[in-house]
């Protein structure tokens, strides 16, 4: 098993590297994707104790209502914060949105489409996403405080 991992690692890692200097962005796009998908439900379904969800029985039943909760709150965490981190250590405006990816087309559609500001948009999305990851990740959403005795 820790062959597999280490192979895991090592090839989606240089392949993903490798195809991104050949030119290839989309399938190293997709390869990273799997990558970190991958190392992420791996590494919340130890912590949630979730990690039945690699038994080779009844996979879809083991799977803990908690783990969803936690990859909810990452997913959520890691859009209000990656994008904001990224673009200042880049240099460029905390809610700068490109033109090259699929995401950032459809952000400029909308923006364009509706009229409405970005920066102002994006601050108070990424916002409600970061609290409500945190509260998440934090195991507060049936509140912060526990049930008295």
């Amino acid at each position: 098993m820790n062959l597999l991992i280490a192979l895991f690692l090592i090839l989606f890692e240089s392949a993903s590297e490798g195809l991104a200097l050949s030119g290839h962005k989309a399938l190293s796009g997709a390869l990273e994707f799997i990558f970190l998908a991958v190392v992420t439900l791996v590494m919340f379904s130890y912590t949630t104790g979730a990690y039945k969800l690699f038994a080779r029985k009844n996979i879809i039943v083991s799977l803990q209502p908690n783990i969803l909760t936690v990859l909810g709150g990452y997913i959520l965490l890691r859009f209000a914060l990656f994008d904001v981190i990224h673009n200042l250590c880049a240099g460029i405006p905390m809610f700068y949105i490109g033109s090259t990816k699929w995401y950032d087309q459809i952000w400029q559609w909308f923006f364009n489409c509706s009229g409405i500001p970005s920066v102002h948009f994006l601050f108070m999305m990424k916002l409600i996403a970061l609290l409500i990851g945190i509260t998440w990740l934090m195991g507060w959403q049936n509140g912060i405080i526990s049930k008295r005795q």
